[in-house]
């Protein structure tokens, strides 16, 4: 049985070892029985299709190449629409959240559009960034997240976002992060954030294989969840 990813902007928004989501998504779904095939689009592409996708991720890059990947995938935001409306999971990690919502104020009072499905916007600046590690909490779930942030800019309201700021370690104005529509996540946290949160990956494998009428098979990943558990706790032993 075939699996479908949809890597969006493999080449501009992957800045931190992103795509490693993918290789490690792709793994699961293989050990889950899957062959996986990953269909790379990005801003020389004339078509993004998400009518045959089963997933689709989107990763960081620096703000530019954002700005650049957030216009491009605005020609195509119906097909994303209508995919997240049926229920296709997608993650979107780093500031490639951003562009979920209705826009971005760039440092020069430039404006990019969003892709409308939240209600934030985001607003940046130049004079510095903000940097730390995050601890984050569902507080529907009890879940714990964690991981680095690394961003220029932050949101105008937090009504729509899903999780709770338990901790910072630096100098992220955070309160709340991360949005959540039927199976779609948006996230702060940068990098290969499945391998560190194996919660999150373990969710999307679960969604795929009902969609594919699957039976899900638990598998462990004990150096995933060592991980996840060892820097948990270095963060909560840490001092602000």
């Amino acid at each position: 049985m075939n699996v479908k990813i949809l890597y969006l902007y493999p080449d501009f928004m992957s800045l931190y070892g992103d795509n490693a989501n993918v290789r490690i998504l792709t793994k699961m779904l293989e050990d889950q029985g899957f062959e996986v095939e990953i269909i790379e689009r990005t801003i020389t592409d004339s078509d993004i299709s998400f009518a045959t996708a089963d997933f689709v991720y989107m990763g960081s890059g620096v703000e530019s190449n954002r700005n650049l990947a957030a216009k491009h995938l605005g020609r195509f935001k119906s097909g994303l629409i209508e995919a997240l409306e049926k229920g296709i999971p997608m993650l979107f990690t780093g500031n490639s959240y951003d562009i979920l919502g209705k826009g971005i104020t760039t440092p020069d009072a430039g404006f990019v559009e969003g892709l409308g499905v939240f209600n934030y916007s985001f607003k940046e600046q130049s004079e510095k960034r903000y940097t730390g590690d995050v601890i984050l909490s569902d507080n529907t779930t009890g879940d714990k997240y964690v991981g680095f942030v690394n961003r220029a800019g932050t949101p105008d309201v937090e009504d729509d976002l899903a999780f709770d700021v338990v901790k910072v370690i630096g100098n992220v104005p955070m309160h709340k992060d991360a949005a959540r529509k039927n199976n779609l996540l948006g996230i702060s946290l940068i990098g290969p954030v499945i391998l560190k949160n194996p919660v999150i990956a373990d969710s999307f494998v679960k969604i795929i294989c009902e969609q594919k009428g699957k039976e899900y098979q638990k598998i462990e990943y004990p150096h995933s969840v060592r991980s996840h558990d060892k820097t948990l706790k270095a963060l909560m032993d840490s001092e602000v």
